[in-house]
């Protein structure tokens, strides 16, 4: 999303003062592939936490 929102901003702004919008393809693709697995290591790590815990226990902390 934010990828989307920052490209946007740059063609938006060149277009209006009349430059030529420079938003290099990597950036564009490196970005939401590096928002995915940030979230994806963040997630793995409370989801292994938690298969380690019976649900009984889970429920009494």
């Amino acid at each position: 999303m934010g990828t989307s929102i920052g490209t946007i901003t740059v063609v938006a702004v060149a277009v209006v003062r009349d430059w030529t919008p420079v938003v290099p393809p990597a950036t564009i693709v490196a970005a939401p592939v590096t928002g995915l697995l940030t979230g994806v290591v963040a997630g793995l790590y409370p989801a292994w936490r938690a298969s380690r815990i019976q649900p009984a226990e889970a429920l009494r902390r």
